[in-house]
């Protein structure tokens, strides 16, 4: 059977091979070489061999394919996809999309923040035989708030470029147990226990990854029953179960994680990220910081526990997400 497709602005200028090797993840990898070496792939109507580099607008053409592709249309598609409200998108441009997740989904697998993306854009982006969004950055399953999803390849590369090069601010909102009043900057290696799904903090420095977390306490109840701090944390790294694991070992565990040591309690522990700064450095047009509201059911939750009247009009202005400099400020004064 002969395969034809098109090559996109995102497949364009990739070695044929590795186009391949997405486009068809159904052939093994000596499948696709020995198509190549046969000169059984086609662009534009010439043979091509691996390295070779096509442009988009191109087309692929592969004379004699032995395989049984399973590829699905769009009409046969059957997926389960969670409903996006309107408020869920942040803010969408045509290289990245800005989503608040919800408290208690998955970002990946089945019935997962990813998979309803995927449905979201499957009508409107262009197909890509090399290229599929995805999620740039990780939030834990309990943890809500802004989580970045790429739309084309030139999206992905300039994100994950910025991250690496520490661009990005990630700002956080949490209820500790215990009471803090004073700023406080973490710098901790951590470890990955793999067999129990979870970080632990390295008293040596081997082997380790580097953990930088910088936390401003908003207000506390200084209640014996409910000895809780809100706070505005900084993440200067990106380590899995960060924030939760260097909360625990510093005395000030997530209120409810019971995971890394917290009393158990009835509401579930709440991390939300707040806001992403430095999306500017990217030059793609974006707004410098995106802010993820908080949602009503997160806000009862927050006057239940900080009920003083000063508290309640604090968290009132925060409904409002006010940029992270307004916040810092307020704070600091």
């Amino acid at each position: 059977m002969a395969y034809t497709a098109q090559i996109t602005q995102d497949d364009q200028n990739r070695r044929m091979d590795r186009i391949l090797r997405k486009a068809l993840p159904e052939l093994p990898l000596s499948a696709i070489h020995k198509l190549l070496r046969k000169g059984q792939v086609y662009i534009d109507g010439k043979p091509v061999d691996a390295s070779f580099k096509p442009q988009a607008g191109s087309i692929l053409e592969i004379s004699s394919l032995e395989v049984e592709m399973q590829r699905e249309t769009d009409t046969e598609k059957n997926i389960s996809i969670p409903e996006l409200s309107p408020l869920d998108i942040l803010y969408e441009h045509e290289a990245l999309l800005f989503i608040n997740k919800k408290p208690g989904i998955p970002v990946h697998g089945k019935h997962s923040l990813d998979e309803a993306v995927q449905g979201y854009l499957k009508f409107k982006l262009p197909p890509s035989l090399s290229f599929k969004s995805g999620p740039l950055h990780r939030l834990d399953q309990g943890t809500s708030g802004i989580i970045t999803f790429s739309k084309n390849l030139a999206g992905a590369q300039r994100f994950s470029e910025a991250l690496r090069q520490h661009r990005l601010s990630k700002w956080y909102l949490a209820i500790l147990q215990g009471t803090m009043t004073e700023p406080v900057q973490w710098n901790d290696v951590l470890l990955r226990d793999q067999e129990q799904h979870r970080s632990l903090v390295s008293h040596t420095a081997s082997g380790g990854k580097e953990a930088r977390t910088t936390l401003y306490p908003l207000f506390y109840n200084p209640h014996p029953q409910k000895r809780f701090t809100l706070v505005l944390i900084n993440l200067g790294t990106g380590r899995t179960h960060q924030i939760r694991v260097q909360a625990a070992s510093h005395g000030y565990p997530l209120a409810g994680d019971i995971k890394y040591g917290a009393k158990k309690q009835a509401e579930p522990w709440f991390l939300h990220a707040y806001a992403l700064g430095g999306l500017g450095t990217l030059d793609l047009g974006l707004p410098d910081e995106i802010q993820a509201p908080l949602s009503k059911t997160q806000m009862t939750l927050l006057k239940n526990i900080f009920s003083e009247p000063a508290q309640l009009l604090f968290l009132e202005r925060l409904y409002q997400t006010p940029p992270i400099k307004d916040l810092l400020d307020a704070i600091i004064k």
